[in-house]
């Protein structure tokens, strides 16, 4: 369920998360949908948020915490930032145990701790045992020419690299867009320019291109803002 936030907290930036968690959904008065997210880089107003790559990790081992849940899991000498993957996913994707997936509480420089409620049911082994790390909510601008980023939202208020606030998901809002759009038809990331949109293309579905919402009033030029109304949904 989601939280209700006012439009000044919709459009406000801190550089430190408080007491949300990322990816924590919020609706303002009016019924627009924001989503809680941390920029690894700068945004600017409009920009299109999707996650930071992925972290892929070989040969990791586990173990349990003082009730027997295997909630640690841990690659040597990793050098990880502490607190770095606090509120991502973790998947074992190959070797013993593929296929567990938690949520990770936080981490220390060569450990990830995960959510309880997550805890693995078979152990790993740092023979073979393989992890990705995912963390959906850490986000950057989205690159040029790709149409399916797993967007997140867009941001309605500049952020600065390390600033935690939220973005837009759901609702009318704005967005740089790198051609003008058409009244009423959709808009994808995948233009030249980092963050900003293009046209969606016809006869494309969601196998192809993931459609951000649709465009209300059209920009008057190349890399302009657009009003739009969004409808992400990832």
């Amino acid at each position: 369920m989601a939280i209700r936030i006012s439009f000044q907290d919709a459009l406000q930036t801190t550089t430190a998360a408080g007491q949300l968690g990322l990816g924590t959904v919020a609706v303002t008065p009016d019924g627009r949908e924001w989503v809680y997210v941390k920029a690894n880089s700068a945004l600017a107003k409009g920009s299109v948020a999707v996650p930071v790559a992925q972290t892929a990790v070989d040969q990791v081992s586990s173990s349990t915490d003082s009730q027997g849940r295997i909630v640690f899991i841990t690659k040597a000498s990793a050098g990880w930032t502490a607190g770095a993957f606090a509120e991502g996913w973790v998947i074992v994707d190959d070797g013993t145990g593929v296929g567990q997936a938690g949520k990770i509480l936080t981490n220390t420089s060569d450990t990830l701790q995960l959510y309880p409620e997550y805890a693995f049911s078979t152990a790993l082994s740092a023979t073979d045992s393989d992890i990705t790390i995912n963390q959906p909510y850490l986000v950057a601008k989205s690159a040029i020419t790709d149409k399916a980023q797993q967007a997140k939202g867009v941001a309605q208020v500049a952020f600065a690299a390390n600033e935690f606030g939220f973005i837009q998901k759901y609702g009318p809002g704005v967005v740089l867009a790198g051609e003008v759009l058409t009244i009423g038809l959709s808009f994808v990331t995948g233009d030249d320019t980092t963050g900003q949109v293009v046209k969606g293309t016809t006869a494309k579905g969601a196998f192809d291109e993931q459609a951000l919402g649709y465009c209300i009033t059209a920009n008057a030029g190349a890399d302009q803002l657009a009003m739009v109304f969004f409808t992400i949904d990832a």
